[in-house]
């Protein structure tokens, strides 16, 4: 366990065989399986709600194909590190739309150079301004 209660990979038995069974059987190359696992490990150490801002709803997809799985049967929708760590969902907690950032409804400007919750609240504050004109 770490400082934060989380696991590296908190799988029931049932999923992880899954998973053995799909990486023993997965074709293709060979770099989508190693993202994957990484996103699998992202995933429970963050939630799955961080998986899906970092990745386009197609590699999303293609990661749980890879793996047998979908991440919201084996990972936690956010943890504590999500919420404290990701900049992305800090975004969507002060605009209040989650699923309209996943979707590319409410655009966030230079979101991949946003760096800190300060930056967070100063970009937030311009979409407000903007919205409200």
């Amino acid at each position: 366990m770490t400082d934060y209660n989380i696991k590296l990979l908190d799988l029931k038995e049932e999923h992880e065989k899954i998973i053995l069974h799909s990486i023993k059987d997965f074709s293709g190359i060979g770099t989508t399986l190693e993202s994957a696992l990484g996103a699998l490990i992202l995933g429970n150490v963050f939630g799955w709600r961080v998986l899906k801002l970092l990745h386009t709803p197609s590699t999303y997809r293609r990661y749980e194909k890879a793996l047998g799985i979908e991440f919201k049967d084996v990972c936690p929708e956010i943890t504590e590190l999500g919420k404290k760590k990701s900049v992305g969902y800090a975004i969507t907690e002060k605009l209040g739309s989650f699923w309209a950032v996943v979707m590319g409804k409410r655009k966030v400007p230079e979101k991949g150079l946003i760096a800190n919750k300060e930056e967070v609240n100063r970009h937030v504050a311009e979409i407000d301004k903007e919205k409200k004109k």
